[in-house]
């Protein structure tokens, strides 16, 4: 066999071994895809399911997970069924022993996909998550000794510093501010805030109609 004959059987056989990784590694991707959207059907019923189990995989290392960056997607799913644990609504269970405990689960898991980063408009739902857990933690429970609702106001303040569409957090930030106590320093800038935008718009010149 000559020296070019073997230069070509060796690319011959390098383009089927890529191509047959390639269709592994599809068939991989369709699999998650799959299981995503099976998921996300199922969570509308019951939200426990929001969290996809693991499809079977071909190829080893979770390399189609990876390379579909699945797993900050995967860790906030978690976190939102604890989040719906921990807040289920019911004031009963919300404020009792139980619901604390289950919101101190969710908490950390909040917290933890903040620390991971990632997209700005997911690490925002988490932080929003987050201040509305410690808001339910700032009510009066029987028996439970409540956190400061400052908490909360940082959170939502995060929520909007990292994507300034988040309306949910915008609403939270008012609604936690509403209760906040009037000596506080949240609500002495928040004051603030509004006397800037009140003289701002007064200072403006009135507009010509057409």
């Amino acid at each position: 066999m000559t020296r070019r004959r073997l230069l070509l059987c060796i690319g011959a056989a390098l383009c089927l071994s890529a191509g047959t990784l390639a269709a592994l590694l599809a068939s991989d991707v369709r699999a998650w895809q799959t299981a995503l959207v099976a998921s996300n059907a199922r969570a509308v019923g019951d939200p426990s399911s929001g969290v996809p189990s693991a499809p079977d995989q071909i190829l080893p290392f979770h390399f189609a997970r990876s390379l579909l960056g699945l797993d900050d997607d995967l860790a906030l799913r978690r976190a939102l069924v604890l989040v719906r644990r921990g807040y289920t609504g019911i004031p009963s269970y919300d404020q009792s022993t139980a619901g604390s405990q289950a919101r101190a689960q969710a908490e950390t898991a909040l917290a933890r996909v903040i620390q991971a980063g990632g997209g700005r408009r997911r690490v925002a739902a988490a932080a929003n998550l987050l201040g509305a857990l410690a808001f339910v933690d700032s009510l009066a429970g029987a028996g439970q000794a409540t956190k400061p609702v400052e908490r909360s106001i940082v959170e939502f303040q995060n929520a909007i510093r990292l994507d300034p569409r988040n309306g949910e957090a915008k609403a939270n930030l008012e609604l936690a501010l509403g209760v906040v106590a009037p000596d506080s320093r949240f609500q002495s800038s928040r004051n603030a805030a509004a006397g800037k935008r009140g003289g701002a718009a007064s200072g403006r010149r009135p507009g010509r109609g057409y």
